[in-house]
């Protein structure tokens, strides 16, 4: 009787044990996960992306540094036909809401810059759209920076959970362990006379 009981309860155990690592496990998982994430998403839609970003303000200053020439030529205008693929392969990557409006921006006013640049407008109004681009630039570095913040605060938390989660896996294990060792180990309680009595009568 009592070693059929003895193995109901440590089966019990058992299978806490089972089911508090399994738990912890899939978190630990899930939490891993969010990491990898957030460390391929600041390389790919960020680290990536700045690059970009200070390309494109290396370039536009350039066209900037030209129309600062007291003789310019429309002709001699440098053009960066790379600045296309560029903002091509920017708009391929993960955008926020507030930074997909300021590369819409950004893309408008550089196609308003080829458009004066072709009609051979005044330096000032060609000045005046760079410095609008310099400004979009500017927005979109600064949106480059808050995401990254939030995408490495967002690792800390899940980096932090895990060791959480681990000690608690410690301290649980340890009580079940306690708990089936009290379970096997428990003397048995004695019979009670009147139950020898009733067993020596039949």
């Amino acid at each position: 009787m009592r070693n059929t009981k003895q193995r109901i309860n440590s089966g019990f155990v058992l299978a806490a044990a089972f089911l508090l690592v399994l738990a912890s496990n899939r978190l630990n998982q899930r939490n891993f996960t969010t990491v990898e994430d957030s460390v391929d998403s600041v390389y790919k839609d960020r680290l990536v992306v700045q690059e970009y970003i200070y390309t494109l303000n290396n370039l536009f200053h350039k066209k900037e540094l030209f129309l600062t020439q007291n003789d310019w030529d429309k002709e001699d205008m440098p053009q960066f036909p790379v600045v296309e693929d560029i903002l091509a392969d920017f708009s391929k990557t993960v955008l926020t809401t507030e930074e997909s409006m300021y590369l819409t921006e950004l893309k408008d006013n550089y196609s308003k810059l080829k458009k004066l640049e072709l009609e051979n407008d005044t330096k000032e109004e060609m000045v005046s759209v760079l410095n609008k681009i310099s400004e979009n630039l500017d927005e979109l570095s600064k949106v480059q920076l808050m995401e990254g913040e939030q995408l490495t605060q967002r690792s800390k938390r899940s980096l932090g959970m895990n060791q959480l989660l681990s000690s608690l896996e410690i301290v649980f294990l340890i009580i079940i362990g306690l708990l089936f060792l009290i379970i096997v180990f428990k003397p048995e309680k004695p019979e009670r006379p009147e139950m020898k009595l009733v067993e020596e009568d039949s």
